[in-house]
């Protein structure tokens, strides 16, 4: 079980990765055209699109700001924590 344990916490670390890199690729609009910033768009939207989906982007002045990613990175690393606590208390029964 710890294998298990230790197994999902890497899914976590790495999708945790692929999210802030989709963040770092929506800053900077050139990149999502190549390759590898398409795929990483089609990792992080099917996620994304759950929050983006009743939170509309913030208006600042002239400009809008999308606090999807903020709420959905927030969501993520609470649901890890839990999900982490959970396996780390079935291992140690």
């Amino acid at each position: 079980m710890d294998g298990l344990a230790d197994a999902v916490e890497w899914m976590f670390a790495i999708y945790f990765v692929v999210l802030m890199a989709g963040a770092l690729i929506q800053m900077v609009p050139d990149w999502s055209y190549h390759r590898v910033g398409r795929w990483i768009h089609a990792c992080c939207e099917p996620y994304l699109w759950v929050f983006r989906r009743h939170l509309r982007p913030l208006r600042v002045g002239r400009t809008s700001v999308d606090v999807s990613w903020l709420v959905a990175v927030v969501v993520f690393l609470v649901v890890e924590a839990g999900v982490d606590t959970t396996l780390t208390q079935l291992t140690t029964s």
